[in-house]
């Protein structure tokens, strides 16, 4: 009965740090390389939390009910999206291994940061799949899919930036 305090503790220290940003007073007494590492801590715990979500989405969901509703309409397209589900919940297990140990796993800011990227995907795909009823053809289905999934990537790829880089940025040219 004792740990019950601690695991209250606990859940408390996790849910202030995903909520919490880093701001400039964080660094104040900072070098830049400190700055950069702390930033990057930062940036995988969160990729972390948001994988350990993804996952738990992902195993949660009745994936054979919605792979059922595609299978009736189009056998080629749930094969793929059965694959695609398998290489989601691969990507992100491995993302959660790689924000675990950062300092010694190979690569893994971008092994956490696919997994990260196919949380939103998968959940895309999900929603998609859910709303499959109200398309007239699933071609228009798996086309809304792909639309939305290209521009999701294309702005996680090229726009989706840490929120303190300009911070590190900003210690360098001190």
């Amino acid at each position: 009965m004792a740990q019950l305090p601690m695991v209250v503790q606990n859940l408390r220290s996790l849910f202030i740090d995903l909520v919490r940003n880093l701001d400039e007073k964080d660094f104040a007494n900072m070098t830049p390389d400190e700055v950069k590492k702390a930033s990057r801590n930062h940036r995988i715990k969160r990729y972390k939390i948001i994988c350990f979500s993804g996952i738990t989405i992902l195993l949660w969901r009745d994936r054979a009910a919605l792979l059922n509703k595609l299978y009736q309409y189009n056998h080629t397209a749930a094969y793929i999206c059965n694959i695609y589900f398998t290489f989601a919940l691969v990507s992100m297990l491995l993302g959660v291994i790689a924000s675990s140990f950062p300092d010694t796993a190979p690569c893994s800011m971008a092994v956490s940061w696919n997994g990260t990227l196919q949380v939103f995907l998968f959940m895309i795909a999900s929603f998609h799949l859910d709303i499959m009823e109200f398309y007239t053809n699933v071609l228009h289905l798996m086309i809304s899919f792909v639309f939305t999934s290209t521009l999701f990537s294309v702005y996680w790829l090229f726009c989706a930036r840490d929120p303190v880089g300009h911070l590190v940025k900003a210690g360098h040219h001190e």
